[in-house]
């Protein structure tokens, strides 16, 4: 059957190919199925275009990265080093190799043992209520008091007749606060406090610390937390509506920041909204909500800044338009590798 061949100018397509056609002879080639024919004709291949071969030996490279730790995962007895890495798409007849079967299922254990989402395991497991990630779920709490939660979040609900308290295990939550003036509503995050009587406002656990952003009503903030039961922290940060403050394990919060509530907070109308963000930070935003790795090849500093909004029903697309304004492409390894160069 004849190939399409793509129009001039469509580069974009035409690495994808590459990317795909490097990946299928990377993955048959460790597998060891290749025929002398086809070795023949995968050397061609690779020799026909300088870019063959460097998509070739990338995927060997990164391979080569994530190889040394596969031993903690294999079988008893089985010292040997992995050889192939997980597709992007099967083909008919080669994953029923009882070596390739268990180099997809190191390689999986590999990229989710040693994500961040593995290291919050432990938390998912004892919260009150969790969600993974890209997922988005409302949680009605005991007082009638809303906790909207975001991609791959936990929280723990504690509530006595004197305080309610959520402890935000990590993520990110959005809480509309039902008023009771004789309990105090705290969240607690980061070693910090949050606290308010009625309001709304979310609070997101990133790098060691936590941010709060109020979109309706006032808050306080207070770092660090000196127990749900004790007075305000001196130093602590009012925050009103428009407004947000950072703060990092164990130091003050500040300075308050005035924003726009609705972008930051539009994952909750199903969007993430990135404005003027490194391309390095904006890739690891959208992968918040992306269930495995992006990884972003070369010097992030060559880079300009991004400012998008990306629908999460279609991330995908999303990358792929952000990569394409600057001059890159997306590789999908698998389902939970994507590379961006």
């Amino acid at each position: 059957m004849q190939r399409q061949v793509n129009p001039p100018g469509n580069d974009h397509s035409i690495v994808d190919d590459i990317d795909a056609a490097a990946q299928d002879w990377f993955l048959r080639r460790g597998a060891g199925d290749l025929s002398s024919e086809e070795d023949a004709c995968f050397r061609a291949w690779r020799d026909a275009d300088p870019r063959h071969r460097a998509a070739y030996e990338e995927l060997g490279s990164l391979w080569s990265d994530l190889g040394p730790l596969e031993p903690a995962f294999a079988p008893k007895g089985r010292e040997r080093r992995l050889e192939t890495p997980p597709r992007r798409r099967p083909r008919r007849g080669w994953l029923g190799a009882g070596s390739l079967v268990s180099g997809l299922a190191a390689a999986c254990l590999l990229l989710f043992v040693f994500g961040p989402a593995a290291s919050r395991l432990p938390a998912r497991l004892l919260a009150d209520h969790s969600t993974a990630a890209g997922e988005q779920r409302m949680v009605s709490l005991p007082d009638g008091s809303i906790a909207w939660l975001n991609t791959d979040t936990a929280i723990d609900v504690a509530y006595t007749g004197e305080r309610r308290r959520v402890k935000l295990l990590h993520g990110e939550a959005l809480f509309e606060v039902q008023k009771d003036a004789v309990r105090p509503f705290d969240v607690v995050a980061a070693d910090g406090r949050t606290t308010a009587v009625g309001t709304a406002f979310a609070v997101k656990d990133v790098d060691g610390g936590a941010t709060v952003t109020v979109t309706e009503g006032t808050v306080r903030v207070t770092s660090p937390d000196t127990g749900s039961g004790a007075a305000p922290v001196p130093g602590g940060a009012t925050v009103e509506a428009g407004q947000q403050v950072s703060y990092r394990r164990g130091e003050a919060p500040g300075p308050i920041r005035t924003l726009d509530p609705t972008a930051a907070t539009a994952w909750r109308h199903g969007a993430i909204v990135i404005r003027g963000r490194p391309l390095a930070e904006a890739l690891a935003e959208i992968g918040r909500y992306h269930d495995g790795r992006i990884v972003l090849m070369g010097d992030p500093s060559r880079y300009g800044a991004v400012t998008a909004r990306v629908a999460l029903a279609d991330l995908n697309g999303g990358i792929d338009a952000i990569a394409a304004t600057h001059g890159l492409s997306v590789t999908r390894v698998t389902n939970y590798l994507m590379i961006v160069r």
